[in-house]
């Protein structure tokens, strides 16, 4: 769900990525404490966003950095799936507890949500965040990976797909996407057996190869 104001977009709602509230908690920037005191503050507050400034938990900056980040994850994981239809809704629904300050230009948002799909396309592996599960590769020692690796291996588990780790991690899925396409390429993870059940359909990877041909050659995609 794609919540406007004034034309803007001021939130996305998607099952298939972290709202920004998830991102704030998994970072650390602000504790579950905090925030269960800014829900409760929000009435008087006006807003969760008010009480957690007003509380000197986080300053708005912080705030709308990472509301942006769940605007424009939540774009790309609505692209990166599948849209059988689509409505504008008769009233406007509940807005997430982040929205964004001042909103972002639809014009902006396709631009860099375009610009997610063409870079996960050019990717060496690039995977379907929704279909795609991953095991770790044989031989890799985790001694040798940066934190954020070595989370995502511990939760490579083989039943979970790339938006399934994302939300493990607590972390956006674009570049958890990103992270775990390289760590494919680099031989540090494997796509779990069977392989044809979970690995990119031939259709899917010809699709994002032709967009990204397609953007090269100057065409309109």
């Amino acid at each position: 769900m794609f919540h406007l104001r004034d034309g803007a977009v001021v939130a996305v709602d998607s099952p298939g990525s972290p709202a920004a509230e998830t991102l704030l908690l998994s970072s650390g920037r602000v504790g579950a404490r905090d925030w269960a005191a800014a829900l409760v503050a929000s009435v008087e507050a006006g807003s969760v966003q008010a009480a957690l400034v007003g509380r000197g938990v986080i300053g708005p900056a912080e705030v709308r950095a990472f509301a942006l980040a769940a605007v424009r994850d939540g774009a790309f994981a609505v692209a990166a799936g599948e849209v059988e239809s689509c409505e504008v809704a008769a009233e406007p629904g509940d807005v997430p507890a982040l929205p964004v300050a001042g909103g972002v230009e639809p014009e902006s948002l396709l631009a860099e949500t375009a610009r997610r799909l063409d870079a996960v396309a050019s990717l060496p592996v690039p995977v379907a965040p929704y279909r795609d599960r991953v095991v770790p590769a044989g031989g890799v020692d985790p001694a040798v990976l940066t934190a954020e690796r070595r989370e995502v291996v511990f939760h490579a588990t083989g039943r979970r797909t790339v938006r399934d780790v994302a939300f493990a991690v607590g972390r956006s899925l674009y570049p958890v996407t990103v992270e775990i396409s390289r760590m494919l390429g680099e031989g540090v993870l494997e796509i779990a057996s069977p392989r044809d059940s979970f690995t990119f359909s031939h259709g899917d990877l010809t699709a994002l190869r032709a967009r990204a041909e397609m953007r090269e050659a100057g065409r309109p995609v």
